[in-house]
């Protein structure tokens, strides 16, 4: 018996050592897409929930509270916890025409700060830009109703950079109901996923 423990042991050390036989000393891939094929997994599309319109510099996002099971319906058009970037070109107006659809919660939205994480409740949301937050967005008695309930908010995307377009009614944010939101200087717009 312990002549076979070792030939096992053996045998195992050898097949560890052997490696997988793929290539392991490669040099890591610079930060940012390496070919063009990444280039355009990283780029926006086009979605048929955000409309541009680039000669009256302006952008429509129909956005969905609970429109999926996704994440206990704690969702925007089914995205949560920035599986999704909405992208913006810099200087344009967007309205975002939120509606929310999910039976039985309250939800907002406002453009916030992009983190890392959320807290459970906000003591305060103040909005990136002036007008990008629903009514009673902290609300839980307040905040949009559920069930179809509809707001409009219309901001300037007047500052490039990585966003997110949050949940603030308290519980919603820390456990995911957030995606991010992106002013870009190139002028990209659409859908990243």
């Amino acid at each position: 018996m312990p002549k076979q423990s070792t030939i096992l042991t053996l045998c195992a050390i050898a097949l560890i050592g052997c490696g997988s036989g793929e290539e392991d000393d490669q040099p890591a891939s610079p930060a940012g897409p390496a070919t063009e094929a990444d280039a355009a997994v990283s780029a926006a599309m086009p979605a048929d929930w955000i409309s541009v319109d680039d000669a009256a510099r302006t952008v429509s996002i129909t956005l969905l509270a609970g429109e999926t099971d996704a994440n206990n319906r704690w969702n925007f058009n089914g995205y949560a916890s920035g599986e999704a970037t909405v992208v913006v070109p810099l200087g344009y107006t967007v309205t975002v025409n939120f509606e929310n659809r999910d039976p039985a919660h309250r939800h907002s939205v406002g453009v916030l700060a992009k983190a890392a994480s959320y807290p459970a409740i906000f003591d305060e949301a103040t909005p990136v830009f002036d007008g990008a937050i629903t009514s009673n967005a902290t609300s839980m008695a307040e905040a949009t109703a559920p069930g179809g309930g509809t707001e409009s908010i219309t901001f300037v995307a007047s500052q490039a950079g990585e966003y997110a377009l949050v949940c603030p009614v308290p519980a919603n944010a820390v456990t995911g109901m957030w995606i991010g939101f992106e002013v870009s200087e190139s002028g990209d717009s659409g859908l990243r996923n």
